[in-house]
C-alpha cells in the first residue's frame, strides 16, 4: 500500500534536491502538488488541509538546522507533520484479568472474520496467549462457517454454541473459556451492508453485558472514505478503542490509513498486509512514515528476519562463521532464499531498505523472484556433492541437472559464474578490517 501516495511526495521531495534556499514559492508549489497527492490517495480532505496547513506553518518560519540541506530541512518537517497526522499509537493493554475480551466490528465484507482470525494467530504466536474464537453473527450463517473454517486453518480453539441469540453465544463462550484455561476471546460481531438502528442495538447489548476490554473496528483500506463516515457513526453510538486496517495489500493509495484516526477518533493498531494469516503487522506510525518518504523502515526488516531465525529459518552459529569466512556453498545460498521468502516478498523488503524504495519499483521483482525459483529448481537437481563443491559439475553433471529442473546447461552456467563473484566478493569483505566481523551477530 502508499504507492500512490509514497511516489508523490517522493515526486515533490525530488524538486527540491539540489536547491541552496527554499523561498516561500518553493513552499508553496510543493503544497499544491502535495494536496493533489493527498487528495488522490483518496486522504480526506479536512485531514489534507490541516495537515498542508501545518507544514506551511513550520516550513515557512523554520531555519535550516545546522548539518541538513532546504530538502532534508523539508523532509524533516513533513516526517514530523505525517506523524502527528497519524498519531501516537501505544501497545495495546492486554494486562487484564483473563480472560480478554475482544469485540470484532465492522461493515459486511470488510474483512472482519478473516482479522479475527489473523488476530488469534498473532495472539498466539508473538502475545503467548490461548485465543478462543467465537461468531455471533446468527444473521449470516455463512459467516459462522467461514469463522470456524479459519479456526482450522489455524489450529485455533474454536467454540460453536446451539444457541442463535448473539448475547448468549458469546456469554457462553467466555464462560467456556474460563473453565479451559483459554486467555483470549475474540467476538466476531455481525457485519451490515449498512449501518441501522438493529444493528447498533445489539452492539450496544454485547457491549454492556460482556464489558470486553477492548471494542476494535475492521476498516477495509480499499472501500475509501466515504465506508469511513459511515464507520463514524459506530465511534459515536457504539464506542471503539481500537483500529485495524484490513487489505491493505490490495489499495495503492493509502489514504484511509491516513484518515483513519480523524474519523473513527481511535488509535490504529494493526494492518493486513496480505492473503497469509502472518501478514498481519502491528502499525508503528513512525516506520510507516519513513516508508511514504522513502527513508525505509529497518526495524520491521530486522524483526522479521529475527521471527524467521527464532522459527529455524535463520542461519546456525558455525555456518555463519563459515560463510563469514567466504566459504558459502549453494547450499548455503539456497537456505538464504528460503529464508528471504519467508521473509514476504521481493519489493517488499526492498522497500524497507533505505534509498531501495525507488529501486524495488524499476526493478521487475517478479522476474527476479521467477528467477530464485528456477535457480532453486537446479540446486534440488544436483547431488549433495555438487551443492557443496560445484566445481565438480562437468558437461555431464551439468546437461543431468538441466534437465531435472528444466533449464538450459548456459542458463545453469550463467548462475555458477554469478555463484563464483559471490564467493569472490564475501571473500574479500572477509578478509577487510573488521568489515564483516561488525555485519556477523554471533561476534557481539
Amino acid at each position: 500500500m502508499f504507492e500512490g501516495l509514497q511516489n508523490s511526495v517522493q515526486g515533490v521531495l525530488e524538486k527540491l534536491k539540489g536547491v541552496t534556499k527554499i523561498k516561500p514559492e518553493h513552499i508553496e508549489e510543493a503544497l499544491v502538488s502535495l494536496r493533489s497527492s493527498l487528495l488522490e490517495a483518496d486522504v480526506q480532505l479536512k485531514v489534507a488541509d490541516r495537515f498542508l496547513v501545518q507544514v506551511r506553518e513550520r516550513a515557512l518560519g523554520s531555519k535550516v538546522a545546522e548539518g541538513l540541506n532546504p530538502y532534508q530541512q523539508f523532509l524533516t518537517i513533513l516526517y514530523k507533520e505525517m506523524l502527528a497526522t497519524f498519531g501516537e499509537t501505544k501497545a495495546m493493554d492486554f494486562s487484564f484479568k483473563p480472560p480478554v475480551i475482544l469485540m470484532m466490528i465492522g461493515l459486511q465484507g470488510s474483512g472482519k472474520t478473516t482479522s479475527s482470525a489473523k488476530l488469534a494467530v498473532y495472539a498466539k504466536r508473538k502475545l503467548k496467549r490461548k485465543p478462543l474464537l467465537v461468531s455471533v453473527d446468527v444473521r449470516r450463517p455463512a459467516a459462522i462457517e467461514q469463522l470456524e473454517r479459519l479456526a482450522k486453518e489455524t489450529k485455533t480453539d474454536y467454540f460453536q454454541s446451539t444457541s442463535m441469540i448473539p448475547l448468549e453465544r458469546a456469554q457462553q463462550a467466555i464462560k467456556y473459556a474460563q473453565t479451559y484455561g483459554l486467555d483470549f476471546v475474540i467476538i466476531d460481531t455481525a457485519g451490515r451492508l449498512s449501518i441501522d438502528d438493529e444493528m447498533m442495538k445489539e452492539l450496544q447489548e454485547l457491549k454492556v453485558m460482556l464489558t470486553p476490554h477492548h471494542l476494535m473496528y475492521v476498516a477495509d483500506s480499499m472501500s475509501g472514505q466515504q465506508a469511513l463516515q459511515m464507520a463514524s457513526d459506530f465511534s459515536t453510538r457504539v464506542g471503539l478503542t481500537d483500529a485495524i486496517l484490513s487489505k491493505a495489500d490490495g489499495d495503492a493509495r493509502g489514504g484511509v490509513a491516513f484518515s483513519i484516526r480523524e474519523a473513527l477518533r481511535v488509535p490504529l493498531q494493526f494492518v493486513g498486509t496480505g492473503e497469509k494469516f502472518e501478514n498481519f503487522e502491528v502499525f508503528h506510525p513512525d516506520r510507516w512514515c519513513s516508508r511514504i518518504l522513502g527513508m525505509g523502515d529497518i526495524a520491521s526488516l530486522v524483526e522479521k528476519a529475527e521471527e524467521v531465525s527464532a522459527e529455524g529459518g535463520g542461519p546456525k552459529k558455525d555456518d555463519v562463521v563459515r560463510i563469514m569466512k567466504g566459504q558459502l556453498t549453494l547450499l548455503d545460498f539456497q537456505e538464504q532464499m528460503k529464508m528471504m521468502k519467508k521473509m514476504g516478498s521481493l519489493g517488499s523488503l526492498m522497500g524497507m531498505i533505505p534509498g531501495m524504495g525507488q529501486m524495488a519499483k524499476q526493478v521487475d521483482t517478479d522476474q527476479v523472484e521467477k528467477r530464485m525459483k528456477r535457480i532453486d529448481a537446479m540446486i534440488n537437481s544436483m547431488t549433495p556433492k555438487e551443492r557443496k563443491e560445484p566445481d565438480v559439475l562437468n558437461g555431464d553433471r551439468k546437461r543431468r541437472v538441466a534437465k531435472g529442473s528444466g533449464v538450459s546447461v548456459e542458463e545453469i552456467n550463467q548462475f555458477l559464474r554469478e555463484f563464483v563473484e559471490m564467493q569472490k566478493l564475501m571473500k574479500r569483505f572477509a578478509g577487510g578490517k573488521g568489515l564483516m566481523r561488525g555485519m556477523n551477530p554471533f561476534s557481539r
